[in-house]
């Protein structure tokens, strides 16, 4: 080793670190009343959602399809069906 490398300049204050356990003291404040998935302000069909693309275009297709206008739910049915082929013709559940 020639020399000592220098040491990384490292912004302590993004938006990940500065929002780091946030919602820890929801339990010790609230008696563990609220857990944050509660206090998410999202759309109903990601609130505590993990999954991929095609997971989460049928979730929203059965929660909210019934009232979305006709090109919207369209072009919704096409995605989902695209992915869906997509997904049994490749992927690691073949």
């Amino acid at each position: 080793m020639h020399a000592i490398p220098q040491p990384k300049e490292v912004d302590r204050w993004t938006e990940k670190r500065s929002m780091f356990g946030v919602y820890d003291n929801i339990g010790i404040l609230g008696d563990f009343k609220a857990h944050p998935k509660d206090l998410i302000v999202a759309p109903c069909w990601l609130k505590g959602f993990k999954g991929n693309e095609l997971q989460r275009l049928t979730r929203k297709k059965k929660m909210v399809g019934d009232r979305m206008m006709t090109l919207n739910r369209h072009n919704l049915e096409k995605r989902i069906s695209f992915l869906y082929r997509r997904f049994n013709r490749t992927g690691k559940h073949r």
